[in-house]
């Protein structure tokens, strides 16, 4: 189903309800470092928020999923707390939220048996529980994963692990991984895998990085010679599933670090015999057309594509949000311009 976030106060469930949606995902943090200095709220006065925010959502017939923001330093009892009075206000999944990639695979299993077993003490049933993984160590597959191994039904996943920072646990990943590793039937399409991704990076005029695992243009490209020749005699010597089960096919390269065995391969494909001289020259010619491109000229481009990027990222200038200010405020800064704020779209 389609759900919608919201803070816990009743308008943002409001607007979520507005939309249509049939589940509303309501968060919250309630650690000390969140409650002084983003929340200014006590502990007493979050539990009432959250509980009267999850009653109201189920009363208007909503799924309701709480997500406890920052629970991966969050003290183990005040994540029983909280995930206490959010499951008996109603809410349907509780969920786990690591919001600065802060777990490791040993720590995500340790705090999801915790936190099932006290919950199980105190409620005197079993709750479903969920995992949400930012991925700021490159963490977030790897204890996503984790979190199904400790018994998690529901992940939280984003297509090419798109988000704030460093992102989230990327779909296509998690996907691929339980349904090869784990030999778990995820419902997902694995074939629209890698259109998706494309689709995505184009809507969001984000690159996908070349040697991100699935997706990325050199998931599947093989270039050195001792790759290439295992590769000719038998695919999974060196890949680790067949690339058309994502619509994808193997790539290969002639590089400087290798080729000829390539170069033989193409021969023999097109009907030409070649002696190991000429299969020699082939190569040196190809390597020496390779090194005489223009090195500078490339890189030149290269950051020039990617200073472009970033503006394109950018959205407005130092210069465009001062003049914003002093239209509406008719002031002048008092304090030196400096590059602290940029905005761009979601």
């Amino acid at each position: 189903s389609i759900a919608a976030s919201a803070r816990a106060n009743k308008s943002d469930v409001d607007a979520c309800l507005d939309c249509g949606v049939k589940e509303v995902v309501i968060f919250t943090p309630f650690n000390g470092l969140n409650l002084k200095y983003r929340l200014k709220m006590s502990k007493e006065q979050v539990l009432k928020n959250v509980v009267e925010c999850i009653e109201y959502a189920k009363r208007h017939g909503a799924i309701v999923d709480f997500v406890l923001e920052d629970a991966s330093r969050t003290p183990l009892q005040d994540i029983l707390q909280i995930f206490e009075a959010a499951a008996k206000a109603g809410a349907d999944k509780l969920v786990i939220a690591d919001t600065v990639g802060f777990l490791r695979p040993l720590s995500t299993r340790y705090l999801i048996s915790h936190v099932r077993d006290g919950l199980q003490q105190v409620l005197g049933k079993d709750v479903t529980l969920s995992i949400h993984c930012h991925n700021d160590f490159g963490l977030a597959t790897a204890n996503t994963l984790a979190a199904v191994e400790e018994g998690v039904a529901y992940v939280h996943t984003c297509l090419v692990g798109f988000g704030e920072r460093a992102g989230v646990a990327p779909l296509e990943e998690v996907v691929a991984a339980l349904e090869l590793l784990y030999n778990i039937d995820t419902g997902v399409d694995m074939k629209k895998l890698y259109r998706l991704a494309q689709q995505a990076e184009k809507s969001f005029a984000l690159p996908i990085q070349f040697h991100k695992p699935i997706v990325g243009e050199n998931a599947f490209s093989y270039e050195v010679d001792e790759h290439v020749e295992a590769m000719l005699a038998h695919p999974l010597l060196f890949e680790p599933f067949p690339p058309e089960m994502i619509e994808r096919e193997t790539q290969f390269y002639i590089g400087r670090s290798g080729g000829r065995r390539l170069v033989e391969k193409r021969l023999e494909m097109a009907g030409i015999k070649a002696t190991p001289w000429q299969i020699d020259e082939i190569v040196r010619r190809i390597r020496s057309l390779q090194e005489s491109l223009d090195k500078g000229g490339t890189q030149m481009t290269f950051y020039q594509i990617k200073k472009l990027m970033k503006e394109l990222r950018r959205g407005l200038t130092e210069e465009d949000f001062w003049r914003i200010v002093e239209q509406v405020t008719r002031q002048k800064p008092k304090i030196p311009q400096q590059p602290l704020l940029e905005a761009k779209e979601p």
